[in-house]
């Protein structure tokens, strides 16, 4: 015949495991009492030195700094071979691309560039988009506009540069009579980007993730462009 259990109570056979288990769990927890909190605090943190040395350590990856040029010095990037020969603070636009107001007392802040486009097809000078690739992503800090790119034997604005063929460019800003002077220190930074060709919306070559090549600090007045 068959003994039912009163009703709330287990088998036998189950009334001993839960036991065991029990058992088990107080001997585990009087264990991690017994251990010191230091001890504790020690061992998580070899885990977490074990775990991220596996995945590169905490140091940060390092970075390179970015270059600094010099007045003469060719600086490549974009596809690009550039290189300041001048800086000039100007009373007159010369063969420039702004026309200073008189009245307002404006003058003309020039960088001259020697520019050699390494790339295999004819490109641009200048780029319409805000962070530019070519010589107008040439930048002054402490402008936030674009300087103006024109050259310097005939004035031509925004001119096309032929693969392999030097060209003399004039970047030009329009500033205050009493913006800049003669003498002070300027810091510009020179444009690098990842050449890319595009296979379907865009078609052809373009230049992506415009970022700061290189860096130049110069005095207005350094450097002689003839």
């Amino acid at each position: 015949m068959t003994t039912t259990p009163p009703e709330g109570t287990a088998p036998q056979g189950r009334s001993d495991a839960s036991a065991a288990r029990a058992r088990v769990l107080g001997w585990a927890r009087r264990s991690i009492d017994l251990i010191p909190t230091p001890w504790l605090l020690t061992g998580a943190g070899a885990l977490l030195l074990a775990g991220t040395a596996v995945f590169g350590g905490l140091e940060a990856a390092a970075v390179d700094p970015i270059p600094e040029v010099a007045v003469g010095e060719t600086y490549a990037g974009s596809d690009l071979e550039l290189t300041v020969v001048a800086v000039e603070l100007r009373d007159d636009r010369g063969q420039t691309w702004v026309f200073p107001d008189e009245e307002k007392g404006e003058r003309v802040l020039v960088v001259t560039v020697d520019a050699v486009n390494t790339f295999h097809a004819p490109r641009g000078s200048t780029s319409g988009a805000p962070e530019s690739a070519v010589v107008d992503g040439i930048r002054i800090e402490g402008l936030d506009e674009k300087g103006q790119v024109s050259r310097a034997d005939d004035g031509r604005g925004a001119p096309t540069l032929q693969p392999d063929v030097p060209a003399r460019l004039l970047l030009a800003w329009l500033v205050g009579p009493d913006d800049y002077r003669e003498g002070e220190e300027l810091t510009l930074t020179l444009p690098d980007s990842t050449h890319a060709v595009g296979s379907r919306v865009i078609r052809g070559d373009y230049w992506t993730d415009v970022r700061v090549g290189a860096t130049l600090t110069t005095r207005i007045g350094e450097g002689t462009a003839p």
